[in-house]
C-alpha cells in the first residue's frame, strides 16, 4: 500500500525527469543551432548571437532551477503532507525569470526570422514558449492562495 501513496509522486518525479532530459537536449542541440542559424540566415544580426547565447542559457538555469525547486517540492510533501509555500514561491519565480528572459532575449529574434522567412507560425510558436511558464507560475500563486484560505 506505501507504493500507491508514493506513486502521484513518483509519476510527477518521472515527468520532472524526462522535462530535464528534453531541456538538456534543446540546450546542447537547439539553442547552438539557433544561434548560428541566426548568423546564417540573419547575417545583419550576426553580432548578436553570443548576447542570444547568454541570455537562452540564462533562462535554461531559470527552467533548472525551477524543476530543483519542483523535486524539492516533492520531497517535503511525501515527507510532511503539505505543500511548502517557500518552495511554491520559489517555482513561481523561477517560472517568471524564465519568461523574462526568453522574452528578451529570444523573441525578437523570432519575430526577426519569422519576418525575414514570412513564416507568422514561428511567433506563435515562441509565444507559446512565452506563456507555458507563466502558467506554472500561476498555478503555483493558486496553491499559495488555496494553502492560506
Amino acid at each position: 500500500m506505501l507504493f500507491l501513496k508514493k506513486m502521484p509522486t513518483l509519476a510527477l518525479r518521472a515527468i520532472a525527469l524526462g522535462t530535464a532530459a528534453m531541456g538538456a537536449v534543446l540546450c546542447i542541440f537547439a539553442i547552438p543551432a539557433f544561434g548560428s542559424g541566426l548568423a546564417l540566415f540573419l547575417p545583419e544580426l550576426s553580432f548578436l548571437r553570443y548576447p542570444l547565447l547568454a541570455g537562452l542559457y540564462a533562462a535554461a538555469g531559470c527552467f533548472y532551477y525551477s524543476l530543483f525547486q519542483f523535486w524539492r517540492l516533492l520531497d517535503a510533501v511525501e515527507k510532511t503532507g503539505e505543500i511548502p509555500k517557500k518552495k511554491l514561491k520559489a517555482i513561481r519565480k523561477a517560472a517568471v525569470a524564465f519568461s523574462i528572459l526568453y522574452f528578451v532575449f529570444a523573441m525578437p529574434v523570432i519575430f526577426l526570422a519569422a519576418n525575414a522567412d514570412d513564416a507568422p507560425g514561428l511567433v506563435i510558436i515562441g509565444a507559446f514558449m512565452e506563456v507555458f511558464p507563466l502558467g506554472s507560475a500561476a498555478v503555483c500563486a493558486v496553491l499559495e492562495r488555496v494553502d492560506k484560505g
